[in-house]
């Protein structure tokens, strides 16, 4: 048959060829060769012939082959395969994964072919699942998000063990700090075929070579991308086989990977959530679904304050209908989410916290606001979390923190408990004002006990509690003195060298800008001076100001026989002024600027210290990041650099002519 008897469409349909297309163009359109009932019926667009070779090529890959709302995961596990199979690159390469096909492979394209195909066949399903647990040990993230999809698809519940075994493979996949090179190769090669082989020892082009050879070295350091489709198809099967709850810690390690990647999934998908919570006449979203919705964009890496508002409506619709049906983990956890945002007061979430606080009290005192379908036991950890939250937003909801007081002792003597949810009370109630309360004595009671067997976050985080309390009682100061105890041995321990940089930072300001700096030995101080040194390079200028400026409080304190601490804080501060030589070029004023509050803590802490060596550098400091707007008290940063004997009279007379204008704009 001639070709040139076909019309448009028969021809296109001849071929196979097929692109899909944002919009379909409107009925009107005199170009559109498609009848009336096609155009009525076909949501894809038109049929067009592809613009190139390489398009021609990946629609000949999934005609007949892949499902259509598939092709998007496919073609991300085919670029993942891609990069990480490590094959030589260039022609070499695409004749490799072009006709050499692994095990795994063969088995996601028997699985993609079977849907396409709608072959449900139990016995058929039942083999793949034999093989994927065959082929589970070298399946990489995408490859498990396409068995899953494909699993949702054939709704297979034969083996009821499986999703599970792929949602934890897919966890552990993603908390990998890196990809090993024989990982690489794992993911789509096994380590003994061709194109091991090929990456070794055969002779490709030179530009191919270095630039695989530079991918390699720029992949092998560092975590790889998380793959979204994956991240989607973890939630999909989640949802479908509803083994959320079964599943829930492997689910929350998949979503903070994907959540912290370099990908904008977030950003893309912020307008679809705002449309579907702003349309209530279409499909409705359970008040589980707005819990996690909140969640995942309180912990993600773009603000989404816009979204919160939308959230908080639909939260609080129908008098706040929606609340009634949480959990009491799911109140926690909503609380905790909107407490990241800022200051309750100014994002106008007073009402919604009023509403948690309430409801959460009734959960404290034994009432039936939850049902049997949503039942949660109100433990230590939720009421932990929802006081953080409440403290957090600087809201101090009295009735459910008086109500705590009466619910909390009955739980601290619980195996449940430890350092570290003891601080996050401790804490909470210090922030909100709460000195005075009958629980405080309490809670040091229990963390001296507790605190000889915890570990370095908890001290931590206990130190900055007590030091924050200003506590005046024995009980205060024992829990101290015991705390320093438990500091001194992690410090001088076998682990000492991967003691967390955050930990070293807190314990460190929090002892030296207290009252307390008595109750330390020195042998204390010294051993944090030493790791403080091994972790400049690991902690942001923020945390490296932090400890200057601690440093310099303690050395005003030390006496002048004390050799041995004077010697290594001066060692420190040398080491500090090395690294921010070498650091503070890379900050940007535009782009990553360094915030005013540490700049003058840099200037301060070297003057007290009398470091004479930084005073090129404090002096950049002050022109760079405090002029010609400073936002904080110049007097103790002039006498700072008057200290350091710094002869810049223009920046010493700049410096105090803002002064003059921020006391001026102040008291108009």
């Amino acid at each position: 048959m001639s070709m040139k008897g076909l019309d448009r469409t028969q021809t296109l349909r001849l071929r196979g060829q097929v692109r899909l297309l944002g919009e379909a163009p409107s009925c009107a359109d005199p170009a559109d060769p498609r009848t009336d009932l096609a155009k009525a019926r076909a949501p894809v667009g038109l049929l067009q012939l592809p613009r190139s070779r390489g398009e021609r090529l990946r629609h000949m890959e999934i005609i007949d082959r892949v499902p259509f709302d598939l092709v998007g995961a496919y073609h991300e596990r085919e670029t993942e395969h891609g990069r990480l199979v490590g094959a030589a690159r260039g022609p070499i390469g695409k004749i490799l994964r072009r006709h050499r096909m692994d095990s795994s492979t063969a088995l996601i394209h028997s699985m993609l072919k079977a849907c396409v195909e709608k072959r449900w066949d139990m016995m058929l399903w039942e083999t793949f699942a034999d093989a994927i647990r065959r082929e589970l040990s070298h399946l990489a993230p995408a490859d498990i998000g396409l068995v899953l999809f494909c699993c949702v698809k054939a709704d297979y519940r034969r083996d009821p063990t499986l999703v599970p075994e792929l949602l934890n493979k897919m966890a552990a996949l993603a908390v990998a700090t890196g990809i090993r090179s024989r990982r690489l190769l794992a993911a789509g090669h096994a380590s003994s075929t061709a194109a091991a082989i090929a990456q070794a020892s055969l002779s490709v082009g030179r530009r191919h070579r270095r630039r695989a050879q530079k991918e390699t070295l720029v992949v092998r350091g560092r975590k790889a991308c998380f793959p979204e489709y994956a991240f989607l198809a973890a939630m999909t099967a989640a949802q479908h086989y509803r083994v959320g709850r079964e599943c829930r810690d492997d689910i929350a390690r998949i979503t903070t990977r994907a959540l912290e990647g370099p990908g904008k999934f977030l950003q893309r998908a912020a307008p679809e959530l705002r449309q579907r919570l702003q349309d209530s006449s279409g499909e409705e979203l359970s008040s589980s679904d707005l819990c996690l919705i909140a969640h995942a964009y309180a912990h993600g890496p773009m603000k989404a304050d816009i979204l919160f508002k939308d959230l908080r409506k639909r939260l609080m619709d129908n008098d706040g209908v929606s609340l009634l049906k949480l959990s009491a983990g799911e109140l926690s956890n909503l609380a905790n989410a909107f407490s990241k945002l800022s200051n309750a007061s100014q994002n106008g979430s007073l009402e919604l916290f009023d509403r948690l606080g309430r409801q959460l009290m009734q959960g404290l005192r034994g009432s039936t606001a939850f049902t049997q379908e949503n039942q949660d036991a109100l433990d230590l950890r939720n009421v932990c979390v929802s006081l953080n939250a409440f403290a957090q937003a600087s809201l101090r909801h009295e009735p459910f923190f008086v109500a705590c007081e009466d619910y909390l002792p009955a739980l601290l003597h619980s195996r449940d408990c430890d350092v570290r949810q003891l601080a996050m009370i401790a804490h909470a109630y210090v922030r909100v004002g709460l000195l005075q309360s009958c629980l405080l004595p309490l809670v040091w009671e229990r963390a001296t006990r507790l605190a000889p067997t915890c570990d370095m976050q908890s001290v931590s985080l206990m130190i900055f509690a007590v030091t924050k309390a200003a506590v005046s009682d024995a009980s205060g100061k024992g829990l101290l003195s015991t705390l320093t105890s438990r500091l001194s041995e992690l410090l001088r321990g076998r682990q000492s060298r991967l003691l967390p940089s955050q930990t070293i930072v807190v314990s460190t300001y929090a002892l030296a800008k207290s009252g307390y700096k008595g109750l330390v030995e020195k042998a204390v101080w010294i051993a944090l001076a030493q790791h403080a040194r091994r972790k400049l390079f690991d902690v942001s200028l923020s945390e490296a100001a932090n400890l200057a400026s601690a440093f310099a409080e303690v050395l005003k304190d030390t006496p002048q026989d004390c050799s041995t601490l004077s010697e290594e804080i001066n060692f420190f501060f040398a080491d500090l002024l090395e690294v921010l030589k070498h650091r503070l070029p890379l900050e940007s004023i535009a782009t990553r600027p360094l915030p005013q509050q540490a700049a003058s803590k840099f200037i301060i802490a070297f003057g007290d210290a009398q470091c004479y060596e930084a005073a090129g550098l404090a002096q950049e400091i002050a022109r760079r990041f405090l002029l010609p707007k400073p936002q904080l008290p110049l007097r103790p940063m002039i006498q700072a650099i008057s200290k350091l004997q710094v002869h810049d009279e223009d920046l010493v007379q700049a410096l105090t002519m803002a002064q003059k204008a921020n006391l001026v704009q102040r008291r108009h």
